[in-house]
């Protein structure tokens, strides 16, 4: 028997939740509901994908005098229990045993991308302690794919994103990696601004 005087579970209670605990694979999908309770007490490491591109690069229509920085989002499901019918930057979550490489190659997989991961730089962390489902530390990533038409997402233009995109990848996530991005395409967007 585990003595618990830091939590408000009986002894008996923390024996059983040790117990069921120790079934758990954590490099496996934990589900939703098991998720959601995990995520309240310990801290989750996501991994968000920012892909960008200047407009012009993949035949998108720009009626701007200058360049457009395009970002590719994905819509979440209208079920989610987080951000249900949101656009975001794909991302997920960091599972035990995994590099980041891995994270990636099951974003692929997911057909989040629908496109092979070229190159990925790593931009910030953006500690995000009031998520509705808990904290999180985000891994923000610049990513370079090759070029696709397929995928789960659209492009939209960074000065002009959906009106329903996840609030702090709009406001942190996404203007973190277009300031990575402008700096590495200084001389592309000078050229097509002249």
């Amino acid at each position: 028997m585990t003595r618990n005087d830091q939590q408000p579970l009986s002894d008996e209670e923390m024996d059983q939740l040790l117990e069921l605990l120790e079934k758990v694979d954590g490099r496996k999908p934990l589900g939703t509901n098991l998720f959601n309770a995990i995520s309240l007490i310990v801290v989750q490491p996501a991994v968000e994908a920012v892909w960008l591109c200047i407009a012009k690069s993949i035949h998108q229509i720009d009626t701007s005098p200058h360049p457009s920085i395009n970002v590719y989002l994905t819509r979440r499901s209208t079920h989610d229990t987080a951000y249900p019918g949101q656009w975001h930057c794909p991302g997920s979550i960091q599972r035990a045993g995994e590099e980041i490489e891995d994270v990636f190659l099951r974003l692929a997989k997911r057909e989040e991308f629908d496109a092979r991961l070229k190159r990925y730089e790593f931009v910030r962390n953006f500690n995000h302690t009031t998520e509705k489902r808990g904290h999180f530390q985000s891994m923000i990533y610049l990513c370079e794919f090759e070029k696709s038409e397929g995928g789960r997402g659209s492009w939209w233009p960074i000065d002009h994103l959906p009106s329903n995109t996840v609030l702090h990848h709009k406001e942190i996530i996404i203007p973190a990696a277009v300031g990575i991005f402008r700096s590495d395409h200084a001389t592309e967007l000078l050229l097509q601004n002249s």
